[in-house]
């Protein structure tokens, strides 16, 4: 934005400029040209006043020729003197021929007596010489005429230096609106850049950013400040009903254990034939119970803050598979852990928790006899912990409905879950600025994957730091 703005700004400056400088470089073109003419022909006019006056000198030809030839060298000119008739007396440099259409237009009315004067002669690119012609008046008739032939070589040099400054002075002026438009720029878009990061913090969860009311344009302030008050409004609302789902999974959570206690004592006193619907009520009773722990579990990873640390991957996916072998042995499945160690970013705890979700999930979805594998793997900026299993796997759109809350797919038999789990382990990775990615492994199965921010070791920093300095030298 700030780029296409500044381009904007400079391109529309050099537009003005030069809808300034072309028209004055004309302007000046032709001034320069017409200063000429009027020199010329001034000089033209004294030239034939001299030759009718020195008609009567005893000598007058020889007394003109000595005057023609010193203005002819002075001003690097050609000066033809010619008779009523129009043949060529003499010439300060001979040979010299008029043999243009227009230099002969303008010979003819200075034999017949009336003055030239080419003001309305365009600028001359090409350089071409400047022919201009004067009658030789004698008692009031046309005696002849004079005409002279200048160059035109140096006007046109004169006239390119001309629009030479002239573009010097635009870049100059295109220059300082730069020195000026980047300032501005950075004024104007400055508080939109921090408006867009804020809302991006926003809406990655960290609720306690606000956007700077205090700089920019107005209406960019007034931006700011609506952005500010909607935060503050989406962050009370959601906070009421963290609370609402805490305060609700803690009041109940009492009830319900006292109300499972007197089912439980019911044992004794119900008959033969009621037995089984005792058990399914306490049964029932229990996944009320877990539900709650995990409506509680989900409420603080959603209020979960960026209070981000760095934890060893490896250590903690051991750590986990031990912790959930025994469960897999009961099921007849083994867990196996592949990949290095590797440091990554995350909320506290949450990687625990996030592997507790993925493994209850590829163990129950597993085959008897099946195998689930914990991978470790990374890149320059992120860290993969892969949980693959060898169940059924899921469809494109289970794929894409697996992490919403209480949404539950096709179940293995024996499993009542709640349909919270992956809820729960997405909201854990978003709030520490992770994603979860689920996707079909091969040939069948199903791999759940949390993606971390890497920790990039201090050595590999003083390495590139170092490469980069011996770069610059080199």
């Amino acid at each position: 934005m700030r780029r296409r703005l500044l381009i904007t700004y400079l391109t529309l400056t050099a537009l003005l400029l030069l809808a300034t400088e072309i028209p004055l470089g004309i302007s000046l073109a032709m001034n320069t040209y017409h200063h000429l003419v009027i020199r010329q022909v001034s000089d033209t006019f004294v030239l034939a006043s001299a030759a009718a006056a020195d008609a009567d000198n005893p000598e007058p030809e020889q007394a003109w020729a000595n005057r023609a030839d010193a203005y002819a060298r002075d001003h690097d000119t050609v000066v033809l003197l010619f008779d009523t008739q129009g043949k060529q007396i003499r010439s300060t440099r001979p040979g010299t021929l008029v043999n243009e259409d227009e230099w002969e237009d303008v010979l003819e009315k200075a034999l017949g007596g009336r003055s030239t004067v080419p003001l309305d002669y365009s600028f001359n690119v090409r350089a071409r010489p400047l022919f201009v012609a004067e009658p030789i008046l004698q008692h009031g008739k046309p005696a002849g005429a004079v005409a002279t032939i200048a160059p035109t070589s140096s006007l046109r040099s004169e006239v390119t230096e001309d629009f030479l400054l002239l573009l010097g002075a635009g870049l100059i002026g295109l220059l300082a609106s730069a020195l000026v438009a980047i300032p501005l720029v950075r004024w104007s878009l400055g508080p939109a850049r921090k408006l867009h990061e804020t809302v991006r913090k926003i809406a990655q969860g960290q609720y306690s950013v606000r956007a700077p009311a205090h700089r920019g344009p107005v209406e960019l302030r007034d931006l700011a400040e609506a952005v500010n008050a909607m935060t503050d409004r989406l962050v009370s609302v959601l906070e009421a009903q963290r609370s609402f789902v805490a305060d609700a999974s803690h009041q109940m959570r009492n009830p319900l254990t006292a109300l499972r206690v007197r089912v439980e004592a019911l044992e004794t006193v119900v008959p033969q034939e009621g037995q089984k619907d005792l058990v399914v009520a306490i049964t029932e009773a229990d996944r009320l119970s877990r539900i709650l722990d995990e409506l509680l579990a989900l409420a603080n990873a959603s209020a979960a803050g960026s209070g981000t640390i760095t934890v060893e991957v490896r250590s903690v996916v051991e750590s986990r598979a031990q912790a959930w072998s025994d469960r897999a042995e009961e099921a007849d499945v083994t867990i196996a852990v592949q990949g290095r160690p590797v440091a990554a970013v995350c909320l506290p705890g949450a990687l625990d928790q996030v592997l507790d979700v993925l493994l209850d999930n590829a163990i129950s979805f597993s085959r008897p006899s099946g195998r689930v594998t914990i991978r470790t793997r990374s890149d320059d900026t992120w860290v993969y912990v892969e949980v693959e299993d060898e169940g059924p796997g899921m469809t494109g759109g289970d794929k894409d409905r697996a992490a919403d809350r209480f949404w539950r797919g096709r179940q293995p038999v024996g499993r009542s879950g709640s349909g919270l789990g992956l809820a729960i382990a997405k909201a854990l990775l978003t709030a520490g600025e992770a994603r979860l990615e689920l996707e079909d492994a091969a040939p069948h199965g199903l791999i759940a994957r949390a993606v971390l921010p890497r920790v990039v070791p201090a050595s590999a920093l003083r390495d590139a730091a170092e490469a980069e300095s011996n770069s610059a030298r080199t």
